[in-house]
C-alpha cells in the first residue's frame, strides 16, 4: 500500500498513461471521434474521456494519473468513508457522520464540509486546469490548485478522517471494508439523473450547457462520471452483509431522518441522547441544509466556477421530482432501462414494483 503520497509522486505521470502493476483493470481511452463529442458537450473535460474495464466505469482522462494512487490509498482504522454515486443524498449523510464522530461539534462544523470531509478522488474528478483560466484565476484569493495537491492534503490529514468518494468498491483499496467503517447511499436513478443534469451544469468543472434531453442520453448510455449507475449499485449490493457496510436510501432520510440518525449513530459506536437527536434535526433539516454556507459552496459563487442559477449545491432535496422533467416516451425509456440493467435492484430498492 502506498504509505505517502507527495505531488511530485502524481505529477511526474502526467504526461503518460498509467498502467501500473499495482492497479488490476485496463483504462481505455474513448473512440476520438466520441470523445472529441464529450469535450465539446462537457466544456470542463478538458482530457477527453476514459472507460475503466471490465465495467466500463466513465472518468475524465485525468483519471489514468491517479487510479492506482486511489486503489493502493493508505487506510486507517479510525476513517469512516461515505460512499456514492453522486447525487444519492452524500452531503446529507456527511453532515451527518461528520457531526457524531465528532460528538456533535456545531460549531466546529461551521467550516467547509470539503475540507472536514474531503472528496478522495477530486484531482480526477474537476480539472484543477479549469481554475487556471484567466476569468477564473484572476477572482481566486489563493494560487490555483495544482494536479494531487487534493491527495496530499488527505495524506497529511489527522485522524480521524472522514472521506467522500463517488468511487465504486472495485476501484477503492480492496481491504477498504476489513479496516474502515463505509456508509453507502443509494437513490431512485430517476431523480439522481435529475439532479446530476443542474449539477453538470452549476459547475465550470463540469461545463455541460445542453439540455436535459441530451443529458438524459449521456445518462442512460453510462458516458457520466462515475457510470455505469447499476455496476457501482450492484457492487455494493453484493457487500451488504459486510459487518463494515451500512446502506442508506435516499428514500430512508426523507421519510424518517429520526430513524436514519438512530441507525448511523449505533454504526459507527455512538451514542445519541433525545436532545442530541432533536439538534441534529434541526441542523440536517432540508431548509437548514439549504442555507448553510459551509455545505452549499457559496464561495465559489464569486469566482465564476459555480452558477447559482441551477438551484445551488443543496438544490431541492425531495423524491419524485423526476416526474416534472420526462415526458411519456422518456418514462418507458427509463423504465426499460431500469428492469433491464437493474437486474431486480430495481425492485429490491422499491423504485419500481
Amino acid at each position: 500500500m502506498c504509505g505517502f503520497i507527495f505531488r511530485h509522486s502524481v505529477t511526474s505521470s502526467l504526461s503518460g498513461i498509467i498502467m501500473a502493476t499495482d492497479f488490476p483493470y485496463k483504462i481505455e481511452t474513448l473512440p476520438e471521434e466520441e470523445n472529441e463529442q464529450i469535450k465539446t458537450d462537457f466544456q470542463g473535460y478538458l482530457s477527453g474521456a476514459v472507460r475503466v474495464q471490465p465495467a466500463g466505469y466513465f472518468f475524465q482522462g485525468i483519471y489514468r494519473n491517479y487510479a492506482h494512487h486511489y486503489y493502493n490509498f493508505s487506510l486507517r482504522d479510525t476513517d469512516v468513508f461515505v460512499v456514492s454515486y453522486p447525487k444519492c443524498g452524500t452531503t446529507w449523510t456527511q453532515e451527518l457522520v461528520w457531526l457524531l464522530i465528532h460528538d456533535l461539534d456545531f460549531e466546529g462544523a461551521k467550516v467547509k464540509l470539503d475540507t472536514r470531509f474531503p472528496f478522495i478522488e477530486r484531482d480526477s474528478a474537476l480539472d484543477c486546469n479549469v481554475f487556471h483560466r484567466p476569468e477564473i484565476c484572476r477572482k481566486l484569493n489563493n494560487p490555483p490548485p495544482e494536479p494531487g495537491d487534493n491527495l496530499a492534503s488527505m495524506v497529511a490529514k489527522p485522524s480521524p478522517r472522514t472521506l467522500k468518494t463517488h468511487m465504486p468498491f472495485s476501484l477503492l483499496p480492496p481491504a477498504l471494508l476489513d479496516i474502515c467503517k463505509v456508509i453507502y447511499v443509494v437513490r431512485d436513478p430517476r431523480d439522481v439523473v435529475v439532479s446530476y443534469y443542474h449539477h453538470h451544469r452549476m459547475w465550470i468543472t463540469h461545463g455541460y450547457k445542453g439540455d436535459f434531453k441530451t443529458f438524459f442520453n449521456y445518462f442512460l448510455n453510462e458516458k457520466i462520471l462515475w457510470s455505469p449507475f447499476w455496476s457501482h449499485v450492484g457492487e455494493a449490493w453484493e457487500l451488504r452483509n459486510k459487518c463494515n457496510l451500512l446502506i442508506l436510501t435516499y428514500d430512508e432520510l426523507k421519510a424518517d431522518l429520526s430513524a436514519c440518525i438512530s441507525k448511523v449513530a449505533s454504526f459507527l459506536g455512538k451514542e445519541v441522547s433525545l436532545n442530541d437527536k432533536a439538534r441534529l434535526m434541526k441542523h440536517l433539516h432540508f431548509d437548514s441544509m439549504k442555507r448553510n454556507p459551509a455545505i452549499n459552496c457559496e464561495d465559489d459563487v464569486p469566482l465564476g466556477v459555480l452558477d447559482p442559477r441551477e438551484g445551488g449545491f443543496v438544490r431541492k432535496g425531495k423524491s419524485g421530482g423526476w416526474c416534472e422533467y420526462f415526458d411519456h416516451s422518456m418514462k418507458d425509456q427509463f423504465e426499460k432501462w431500469m428492469v433491464q440493467k437493474g437486474k431486480g435492484l430495481e425492485k429490491e430498492f422499491k423504485w419500481l414494483y
